[in-house]
C-alpha cells in the first residue's frame, strides 16, 4: 500500500516528518521531489504516484491552497476516484477551485500537536487492514452503495460531522481530542470513497472542465505582455493528455544580467580591483567570484526573482540589480516592475506553476537544487526539446527589447559581424564555478553553448513557462497558426 502526500513546497518540513512517521510504522509514502526518478518527466511521475496510491493526504496550508500544482494534484485524485484525506495545517479559507474539489471530502481538523502524527498513523493503518480484507485497495472509489456524513466549513475550511474540530465549540479535553482525531482517521476509509462518489452526484450541470485548446509543437501563439507589447511564444512541448504546453519565447525579450554582483560593484569589493590585474583570486575563490561577479544559482538569482514577479515593485533578499553592479553598469532593473505585471490575472492564473530541478554551482550545498517557478529560462538538457519540435534554439530581441538595452551589445555585432541572433541566458551554472552560467551562443561560431559571469548585462532573456491549455486563452485570432 502506498500514501501519496500532496503538500506546497513551503510545507515540505512538516511533510517529510508525516512521510518519516508513515514509513516508521511500515507504510510506503510517494513525496515529491524524492520519489521523481532521474530523467523522467515530473508531471507524469505524479500522476502515476497518484494512480499507484490507495489515498492522498493532503496538508492542507494558505500556501497549498494558493498553490496551483496542489491543486492539479487534487484534481487528479477526485478524477481518477483516489480518496483524499485533508489533514489541515492552519486555518484557511478555501479558494474557490479548492473548494469545488474538496466539497465532499473528509478532514481532519485538528493541528498537529506533536511529530508522531499518530491521527494519519492510524488512518494509514487502519486502510491497510481493509485492503487485506478485501483483497484490493479499500482507497479507491469502487461503486459501492456507501453514505458520507461531515463536510467541509467553506468559510473557513474546518471540518464538521465526523471530523475533529481542534475543541472549537467541543468542550472535549485535550485526550478526548487526540482519540476524537484518531477516531476519525480510523473511520474516514469507509467514508473518503463515498466521497468521490458524492462528488460526483453533486456537480452542477455545466460544470464540466473545458477542453483544452488544441496546439501542436512549433506552433506561435500571443500570451500576456512586456514594454507594452504582446509576447510572442513558440510552443515547445505538449504534454502527453494534451492539457498543458510548455512554451518559449520567440525572441528575446530583454536584455539583463543573471545576477548582480553581491559587491554592488563589479569586479570590485571596496576599492579591491578584481579585474585590470589579469588572473586574480576571484578566479579561484568561489565565495569572492560570487560577491564581484555575480552567482550562477538559480534559486537565489535576481533574474529568477523578476521573471517571476507579478508586482509593480520587485522585493529583491539580496544585492538588487543595480546598473554599478554590472560589468559595464548598464541595463540595471531594480526598479522595473516584474515581468509578470503586464499579465492579466486570467493569464497568471492559466500559468502552471512547474517544479524545476537545477544543477548546484560551486557554492551550493547539492547537487541540484529544487525551486516552484511559473516563469524559468531552460537548461542545457532542456535544449534537447527544441531539436524534438524541429525549432532553432537561436534567437534575436525583439524591437523594444534592442530599444530598451543600454549595453548596445546586440547592435554592435549586428552592425560589425552581420550577426542576427543574440546570446540567451539558460538558467544552469558551471557546476565547478560560482559565477559562471551557461548561455545559448549567437551562431557566430559552431559552438551551441558558451559560459560568461552571471554579472554581464547585454544577454539576452527569453523566459519559458507552462500553461494549462484547459484554462488558457490566447491572444488575437492569429495566435495559434
Amino acid at each position: 500500500m502506498q500514501i501519496f502526500l500532496s503538500h506546497s513546497s513551503k510545507d515540505a518540513e512538516v511533510a517529510q516528518k508525516i512521510c518519516g512517521q508513515l514509513e516508521k510504522n511500515g507504510t510506503k509514502c510517494f513525496i515529491a521531489p524524492r520519489d521523481i526518478r532521474p530523467g523522467k518527466e515530473y508531471a507524469e511521475e505524479i500522476i502515476n504516484g497518484i494512480d499507484e496510491s490507495s489515498a492522498v493526504v493532503l496538508l492542507m496550508s494558505e500556501d497549498a491552497n494558493r498553490s496551483p500544482h496542489v491543486l492539479r494534484e487534487v484534481e487528479h485524485a477526485v478524477s481518477g476516484g483516489t480518496p483524499i484525506l485533508v489533514y489541515k495545517l492552519e486555518d484557511v479559507v478555501l479558494s474557490k477551485s479548492m473548494e469545488y474539489f474538496l466539497m465532499t471530502h473528509q478532514w481532519i481538523s485538528s493541528k498537529p500537536q506533536g511529530d508522531d502524527y499518530a491521527d494519519i498513523v492510524a488512518f494509514a493503518r487502519d486502510l491497510e487492514e481493509k485492503e487485506k480484507e478485501s483483497g484490493h485497495s479499500a482507497g479507491r472509489s469502487d461503486g459501492g452503495d456507501r453514505d458520507v456524513s461531515g463536510g467541509v466549513d467553506k468559510k473557513n475550511g474546518t471540518g464538521y460531522g465526523n471530523a475533529s474540530d481542534n475543541g472549537s465549540g467541543s468542550g472535549k479535553t485535550g485526550a478526548g481530542k487526540k482519540k476524537t482525531g484518531i477516531y476519525a482517521a480510523a473511520v474516514v476509509f469507509v467514508l473518503l470513497a463515498a466521497a468521490v462518489i458524492a462528488f460526483f452526484a453533486l456537480r452542477k450541470p455545466g460544470s464540466k472542465e473545458p477542453e483544452p485548446v488544441v496546439v501542436e509543437a512549433g506552433e506561435t501563439v500571443l500570451f500576456g505582455s512586456y514594454l507594452g507589447e504582446d509576447i510572442e511564444w513558440r510552443v515547445l512541448r505538449v504534454s502527453e493528455d494534451r492539457t498543458q504546453a510548455v512554451l518559449v519565447a520567440s525572441h528575446i525579450v530583454t536584455m539583463k544580467a543573471y545576477d548582480a554582483a553581491e559587491s554592488g560593484r563589479y569586479n570590485y569589493d571596496g576599492d579591491k580591483d578584481y579585474w585590470s590585474s589579469g588572473e586574480t583570486e576571484a578566479d579561484t575563490d568561489m565565495a569572492l567570484q560570487v560577491r564581484v561577479r555575480g552567482n550562477s544559482d538559480w534559486s537565489i538569482s535576481n533574474l529568477r526573482t523578476w521573471l517571476n514577479a507579478d508586482t509593480e515593485v520587485v522585493n529583491y533578499t539580496d544585492q538588487a540589480p543595480v546598473a554599478t553592479a554590472m560589468a559595464e553598469k548598464k541595463n540595471g532593473y531594480q526598479n522595473e516592475a516584474g515581468f509578470l505585471y503586464g499579465f492579466t490575472q486570467g493569464e497568471r492564473d492559466a500559468i502552471v506553476e512547474t517544479e524545476i530541478v537545477t544543477k548546484g554551482n560551486a557554492l551550493s550545498e547539492n547537487e541540484t537544487v529544487t525551486t516552484y517557478d511559473r516563469v524559468w529560462l531552460l537548461s542545457v538538457d532542456e535544449l534537447v526539446w527544441f531539436d524534438e519540435a524541429g525549432m532553432s534554439k537561436l534567437a534575436s530581441p525583439t524591437d523594444a527589447a534592442v530599444e530598451q538595452d543600454q549595453s548596445f551589445w546586440y547592435i554592435l555585432d549586428r552592425d560589425t559581424y552581420g550577426v542576427e541572433y543574440l546570446s540567451w541566458w539558460l538558467r544552469e551554472p558551471v557546476t565547478e564555478a560560482g559565477s559562471l552560467c551557461y548561455l545559448v551562443d549567437n551562431g557566430y561560431r559552431d559552438n551551441v553553448v558558451r559560459q560568461e559571469s552571471a554579472g554581464l548585462e547585454g544577454f539576452g532573456v527569453r523566459p519559458a513557462l507552462t500553461v494549462d491549455l484547459r484554462h488558457v486563452t490566447f491572444r488575437g485570432e492569429e495566435a495559434v497558426e
